[in-house]
């Protein structure tokens, strides 16, 4: 671990108790850096649950549960962040306080030479804890990176993310900021670690009883021979930047999701017909060259002339036996009013297809309402507007039995 070399190696004016649990609260946060944009690629998720029986039940509620483990990982990156901050202070804290050392004052143990790396040796000029903050990359990357994830937790709390959900969309594509910061948090290589502790040595013993080591200076060994053992000099340099190979893979991943949405965006949609149901629900029945669709999918909608950056997920409301696609849409909100008002919804004049909105469709994707073909019995259970996942099940359930007979 980092943190190991540092109580082994440098000089003990320079090592700080909080270290280790800063070091190791970052190794937390990559290591879920790499999980934290899986569980939204859902193009990903619906390609690897839509492959029939390669997959096991099991895996499928796994991943039936995608944003219950994007939450989970989010939280840990956000107490792993708070961690790593408290510590952070602390040292910056300690720093400003302590006093560097005469360079010509004997000293136990190795030298570390502060002079290879300029920026860490301008902390221990500052006095002030809270200047030493805001002059390294690591001090403004990582408050910025605070606060993007300060937004971003509060905008998706329920309340939040229900009443307003413009919010909670803008502020969640801050995770931009958010991967930009983290993957120049470390550019500045102001953590020193030693470039010796590796490599080929071997062990001399003297007349006098005294052991050399000659070569590497591996810090379990040189750390036993203080005063009966001769190691090389450690020496140190700049650790090098990690968190960006580690958000290599999932950020892959994720733009090539975003390229296939980008790309089924750009496929045309035709509104075939558009009906008023009681209680504030329209349905809007659709046509799109190449769409099939199972009982239980979902799709997300754009209308870029009511918002041109907010998708909405629907559930299918037409079976897989009909001509088009369909979703019942229920008048709750600012998006839904204004787009029924573009759709004519409660006027008695007729619209051109031409006269109605623009709509993009991403999508279908698998739900754990998918499989309930692969069971004798299925119990449906809905009320109000969330019947509408059992909708295209009942009209598969009614095409079946009428093509049966």
């Amino acid at each position: 671990m980092v943190y190991g070399w540092v109580v082994n190696e440098l000089p003990r004016w320079i090592v700080f108790e909080a270290l280790m649990f800063a070091r190791g609260s970052a190794i937390i946060i990559n290591f879920n850096i790499i999980l934290i944009l899986l569980p939204v690629c859902r193009n990903l998720i619906s390609l690897v649950r839509g492959t029939g029986r390669c997959v096991p039940r099991t895996m499928k509620r796994i991943l039936d549960k995608n944003l219950t483990f994007h939450k989970a990982v989010a939280w840990t990156i956000i107490a792993a962040s708070a961690m790593h901050t408290m510590a952070h202070y602390y040292n910056y804290e300690r720093i400003a306080s302590v006093t560097r050392p005469n360079p010509t004052t004997p000293m136990e143990g190795p030298r570390y030479p502060l002079e290879a790396l300029p920026t860490f040796t301008l902390l221990f000029v500052v006095k002030d804890p809270l200047t030493a903050c805001f002059i390294t990359y690591a001090g403004i990357t990582g408050h910025i990176i605070l606060v993007v994830l300060f937004l971003m937790m509060t905008s998706s709390i329920e309340f939040i993310r229900r009443s307003y959900f413009e919010v909670f969309w803008y502020t969640h594509h801050l995770f931009i900021i958010f991967l930009t910061g983290l993957a120049f948090h470390q550019f500045q290589q102001l953590l020193p670690v030693q470039n010796n502790a590796e490599g080929t040595y071997f062990q001399n013993l003297t007349a006098e009883g005294v052991i050399n080591v000659v070569g590497a200076h591996p810090p379990a060994l040189c750390s036993l021979l203080p005063a009966k053992g001769v190691c090389p000099e450690a020496t140190f340099k700049g650790a090098p930047p990690l968190s960006w190979k580690f958000m290599l893979g999932g950020l892959f991943i994720y733009i090539i999701e975003r390229i296939v949405r980008f790309i089924r965006s750009l496929q045309r949609v035709v509104i075939i017909k558009v009906v008023q149901h009681p209680s504030k629900t329209i349905e809007i029945q659709m046509k799109k060259r190449g769409f099939t669709t199972e009982a239980g999918q979902y799709v997300f909608i754009n209308v870029p002339s009511v918002a041109y950056f907010e998708w909405h997920p629907f559930t299918l409301t037409s079976s897989q036996e009909e001509a088009y696609f369909s979703v019942h849409i229920r008048i709750v909100g600012d998006w839904s009013e204004e787009l029924s008002k573009q759709l004519g919804s409660g006027n008695d004049g007729f619209k051109q297809s031409w006269e109605l909105p623009l709509i993009t469709i991403d999508g279908p994707f698998g739900t754990a309402s998918e499989d309930v073909f692969e069971h004798d019995v299925g119990m449906l259970v809905g009320a109000g507007i969330g019947v509408t996942p059992f909708a295209s099940i009942l009209k598969s359930v009614f095409y079946k039995l009428t093509s049966e007979k």
